[in-house]
């Protein structure tokens, strides 16, 4: 990036801050009047899955194993063999898994801290009961999954078993400097981290909703994942309208009012290095992954900025096309026609 190119990059985002000052909001938030579901009939109650494992004699979990699996017949087999088995012990059994991870003494140490800071999850549940009561509004045919709560050991921060079931490893949401995020052998960089807080529970949650929901992309070019990714984004905003979009793509205030000040130019860095029909994963991994950056754009460019991208031109689409339903946007996978037909423009700085 030119230094005159960096020099217009950082005015831009400073015009933009001070506009959001003025307005005493998040510049670059574009919400339309969210849809009335004070109709729709949700109450969502939190099944505290860590809580019962734990209540379990650890040196005899056996005696409670039969009652934890009548309670969560789904997710107990999921917890004991794909999210807490030992992988260097293929022949473990899902009661040595369980025996194991309750003996533990760390893992003791985490669930007492985990207690002590979400003992009570009643505001969850009043968050929760609305982000599903949007769920409902939007997917009227999909039931409203169960909703559990897990410690697992940093391994999974939100989770979806099908239309049925969605958990939060509470573990995941101990604050960004949490020492034992640190300790851990795969500590998260900083970027990463500063979503381990309270405030992200609902929108990872939300996420995994839109990923299940959204199955997988319908190719490898960079456009395929873009707009992919685009359309996860997109539910997750129907299903949050009042989170910053900021908190949505995990990006610092700073760096999102970056994006809206240089959606053209971003754009144009696209077009002009080819990069929409590229599926040179090497190019492509930081515009659609999580990454502290996007050098192939701007070095000042945050990672996953394709996606963010890729929202914008669903947003596009949405509102050109506003009777298009859900499904039908997500079964709308023809990603160069859907391209043609949003007649994306970019804001202009």
């Amino acid at each position: 990036m030119s230094l005159t190119a960096k020099a217009k990059y950082n005015a831009a985002i400073v015009i933009l801050l001070a506009a959001a000052v003025l307005s005493g909001g998040c510049g670059g938030d574009k919400k339309e009047h969210a849809p009335d579901v004070s109709d729709i009939n949700v109450d969502i109650k939190i099944h505290r899955f860590d809580q019962d494992l734990f209540a379990l004699d650890p040196n005899n979990p056996e005696a409670g194993m039969q009652q934890l699996a009548n309670k969560y017949p789904l997710l107990l087999p999921i917890f004991a063999v794909n999210i807490i088995h030992d992988v260097t012990n293929p022949d473990e059994t899902p009661l040595e898994a369980v025996r194991g991870f309750l003996q533990a003494p760390s893992v003791r140490h985490l669930y007492d801290t985990v207690q002590q800071v979400y003992g009570d999850l009643r505001w969850l549940e009043r968050d929760l009961t609305q982000m599903f009561k949007y769920y409902k509004y939007y997917f009227p045919e999909k039931p409203v999954p169960a909703v559990v709560t897990i410690i697992s050991e940093f391994s999974n921060d939100a989770f979806t078993a099908g239309d049925s079931l969605c958990g939060i490893g509470l573990d995941m949401y101990l604050g960004e400097n949490y020492p034992a995020y640190f300790d851990h052998e795969n500590t998260a960089p900083a970027y990463i981290r500063r979503q381990f807080q309270k405030d992200y529970m609902q929108i990872r949650l939300a996420k995994a909703l839109a990923q299940n929901l959204a199955g997988s992309a319908s190719g490898e070019r960079l456009l395929d994942q873009m707009l992919h990714n685009g359309k996860m984004l997109y539910i997750v905003d129907c299903l949050l309208p009042a989170v910053p979009d900021s908190m949505k793509m995990g990006y610092s205030r700073e760096q999102m009012e970056g994006c809206y000040a240089n959606e053209q130019n971003v754009w144009a860095r696209l077009l002009e290095q080819n990069l929409l029909y590229s599926t040179d994963a090497r190019k492509l991994r930081k515009l659609v992954s999580p990454s502290p950056n996007a050098p192939v754009i701007f070095q000042e460019a945050p990672g996953e900025i394709g996606n963010w991208i890729g929202w914008q031109i669903v947003e596009a689409y949405m509102k050109r096309h506003p009777k298009t339903t859900m499904q039908e946007l997500l079964n709308f996978r023809d990603a160069q026609k859907f391209l043609e037909q949003s007649k994306y423009k970019p804001r202009r700085e």
